[in-house]
């Protein structure tokens, strides 16, 4: 199970909701530490919980600047494999098909990398 900082989980055993606060290994095994009502810390098996929501961070200028410099990135280096394809000497379609999917592979893979959160294995 892959876990951050900041996903609902549900505890099984009682069915109560918390936030994951932070990962601790333990000689007995890993375990998570979830944060409960009242900022109570309770350490949870990783088999006993269940992911209910993703956390995920709003967007601040910062992000947004960082996404649109990806998508800058993603439109240069597709202009450029478009142009080499073309001079290859393929059709339109392939052209189209080629600078299409340069710009959504290399725009989307740049944000996910840079821009989602860690999630770690549990």
């Amino acid at each position: 199970m892959l876990l951050a900082i900041g996903d609902v989980v549900r505890i099984r055993s009682d069915k109560t909701l918390g936030t994951v606060a932070g990962l601790a290994n333990r000689r007995t095994g890993s375990v998570v530490d979830v944060q409960m009502n009242g900022n109570v810390l309770r350490p949870v098996r990783p088999a006993d919980i269940e992911v209910v929501a993703r956390a995920f961070k709003p967007m601040t200028s910062g992000r947004a600047v960082a996404t649109l410099l990806f998508l800058v990135l993603g439109i240069a280096a597709a202009a450029v494999n478009g142009h080499y394809v073309r001079d290859l000497g393929a059709n339109w379609a392939m052209t189209f098909f080629v600078t299409f999917t340069s710009v959504t592979s290399i725009a989307a893979g740049l944000i996910r990398i840079f821009n989602q959160p860690r999630r770690v294995q549990v």
